[in-house]
């Protein structure tokens, strides 16, 4: 399953940083919206994009094919 989940600094909700699709669940299991929040935020830390600390993510809804 994918979803779009979008990236934001903390102090800035109204700018969005950078945007993941972000593809869980190809085991069978059914991931959270939470799974994939933390998930964006892992790669968007990997990608230096700040710190956890820093960063928030907003999760869409629907689910992407």
């Amino acid at each position: 399953m994918k979803r779009i989940v979008d990236i934001y600094r903390k102090d800035q909700r109204s700018q969005v940083l950078w945007t993941y699709i972000v593809s869980l669940g190809g085991d069978g299991s059914h991931p959270s919206l939470e799974d994939f929040k933390q998930e964006a935020l892992r790669l968007a830390v990997l990608d230096k994009r700040d710190t956890m600390a820093n960063l928030d993510a907003y999760v869409h809804l629907e689910i992407i094919q």
